[in-house]
């Protein structure tokens, strides 16, 4: 049996983006035993991942990590993978990939788009992505390609990554918590939730268009509102939630799910409206369309892998990743500010249509 090392070392969000190597892995090869190495915070969410047999946490320590990277090195060398392959190669992880003793060594850099420095040498493929445009296609399209080539594969549709399926309590648990926030409120028969918080402001939207967006989709689509987020996103919440007319449709589920109820949430929910955050991307991998309002970033490259999915962007000319100059020193905000409530409920009738 094979045994393979896929190691991303990211946040929850490119970790799902990037989750599109694993069909193409299974194919590849589908008896083989996928591990996952990254951050100890992040195993629940590549455990759920489909096609990920297992998890290493990894937690980095910085400025004087070496002792740990030689124990990890140790470690991994007993377990003796066959393939190791890096998402997002780092230099700590790449010598400790090297010091397992891992025999095939590939980088995916370029599917981010980078170009690897002194690391190539540590790699026995440093993939090639000649001819396609990484800011032209969705990051999610970009790993799969560059994975696809390597593998001689002539398939061209792209398959998303996807989460295993939920377990009976986690749907069950949310089915109950829905019920009892719609105790004593006008039932309605779809939801559509919102993740209205980030820990960026430049990436945030104001709580006024939040709470307008909400009355304008209750009365175009009488729905409820789901309000998603983790416990330090209950104060602008409840502002969002104060500001509404049809307070009686909103669901306040702030801080009351675990990650995996979180996915079985989406997977009950009927569309999701989102920040550009890890939220839109759990929301895909769950299968739940996905409307992304962005602001700095490139809605190219960062669109949820789900269809149906949308983006809001002006696309204003000091946006990108590259480009953008970030708080402190931005003083206009344009890219968030100027997106308006209609730019959003556009998006939400290209999922619904209009009635």
């Amino acid at each position: 049996m094979i045994k393979i090392l896929v190691d991303g070392l990211m946040h929850v969000g490119d970790i799902l983006i990037s989750s599109s190597v694993f069909p193409v892995l299974k194919k590849a090869y589908p008896d083989a035993k996928i591990t996952y190495l990254t951050y100890g915070n992040l195993c629940a969410a590549a455990q759920m991942i489909e096609g990920v047999d297992d998890v290493y946490a990894y937690d980095y320590k910085s400025g004087g990590g070496l002792l740990q990277g030689i124990q990890v090195a140790r470690d991994l060398r007993k377990r003796h993978y066959d393939i190791g392959i890096s998402l997002d190669p780092r230099e700590r992880i790449t010598l400790i990939k090297w010091g397992a003793g891992i025999p095939v060594r590939i980088s995916l850099e370029r599917a981010l788009g980078w170009d690897l420095g002194w690391e190539r040498h540590f790699y026995t493929e440093d993939l090639p992505l000649e001819g396609w445009d990484v800011t032209k296609h969705r990051m999610a399209e970009s790993f799969q390609e560059i994975l696809r080539r390597y593998f001689h594969e002539s398939e061209k549709t792209f398959i998303p990554g996807r989460f295993k399926p939920s377990a009976a309590e986690d749907m069950e648990a949310i089915e109950n918590m829905l019920s009892t926030a719609q105790a004593n409120k006008s039932m309605k028969k779809r939801h559509i939730a919102f993740c209205f918080q980030t820990t960026m402001q430049y990436r945030d939207w104001p709580v006024e268009k939040f709470s307008e967006l909400a009355d304008r989709l209750v009365e175009a689509y009488d729905v409820n509102i789901v309000l998603t987020g983790i416990t330090s996103h209950q104060d602008k919440g409840r502002k969002i939630i104060a500001g509404m007319k049809h307070r009686e449709a909103a669901l306040d589920l702030i801080g009351k799910t675990s990650f995996r109820q979180l996915i079985a949430l989406f997977r009950k929910v009927d569309a999701l409206v989102s920040l550009d955050t890890g939220s839109a991307h759990i929301a895909a991998a769950a299968g739940c369309p996905v409307v992304t309002i962005f602001t700095f970033n490139s809605p190219e490259v960062y669109q949820a892998a789900v269809e149906p999915s949308r983006a809001v962007s002006l696309h204003v000319p000091c946006s990108g990743k590259k480009i953008c100059r970030r708080p402190g020193e931005c003083t206009k905000y344009l890219c968030v500010d100027g997106i308006t409530v209609e730019n959003v409920l556009q998006e939400v009738a290209e999922i619904w249509g209009r009635n």
